[in-house]
């Protein structure tokens, strides 16, 4: 009966941290191009349309490309999130198809960010219970590295390949917000979702440890 229980937990937990990460594909998909250009798009910069007036004089009328609001990458920190603290939730099946179906539908090269994210959240995975003694501030900056350093790999990756990418301002406003916003996506996780670091040493009925 223990054994259902924590069966049943560990399924629970997966469904939740799957349909979690779809609503956050969703969200990344509904076009907001309303927002000012203070918050980010695909271009700050206007682009320029020439035409020809009667006199035979150049005119040029500037406007601006559809804004879309730059959110931090919500998707990969939940990832990191609930593998550091709760690994059973986050298989690697499920981050792997997660996020290779975010490669197709963001039109990414699909499988190199997902590979990235899957070698990130292996290692974390693998350090899951070391960290379990670790002070906060040593966790978030062991995730900001981890991030930061696929981000650096993805971005000269795409660039030798001369892969269209958004402007390098844009990306590291993108990146900084992704680090900032790990507390907060920690502090949900807990408080909606239960996911929390185990105490050290800590087993579950079977006397299995977490």
């Amino acid at each position: 009966m223990a054994d259902n229980d924590l069966s049943r937990r560990r399924w629970i937990g997966r469904v939740t941290f799957a349909l979690l990460c779809l609503f956050i594909i969703f969200t990344h998909m509904i076009p907001l191009e309303t927002v000012p250009p203070s918050l980010g798009g695909s271009s700050l910069l206007p682009i320029e349309q020439r035409g020809a007036t009667q006199a035979g004089d150049t005119e040029i009328e500037e406007f601006f490309d559809p804004i879309r609001w730059i959110a931090p990458h919500f998707l990969i920190l939940i990832a990191a999130t609930w593998v550091t603290r709760r690994p059973s939730f986050a298989p690697v099946w499920v981050i792997a198809i997660v996020f290779l179906l975010a490669d197709f539908l963001f039109q990414r090269p699909p499988g190199l960010w997902t590979a990235l994210v899957i070698i990130l959240t292996e290692i974390l995975r693998g350090r899951s219970r070391s960290m379990r003694t670790l002070p906060f501030w040593l966790e978030w900056a062991t995730v900001a590295a981890g991030i930061v350093t696929i981000s650096v790999i993805y971005w000269v990756t795409l660039s030798i390949v001369l892969v269209p990418q958004a402007a390098l301002g844009l990306a590291l406003i993108q990146l900084t917000l992704t680090l900032l916003a790990y507390p907060l996506v920690v502090f949900v996780s807990y408080a909606l979702f239960g996911v929390s670091r185990p105490a050290p040493g800590a087993t579950d009925e079977l006397g299995h440890r977490i």
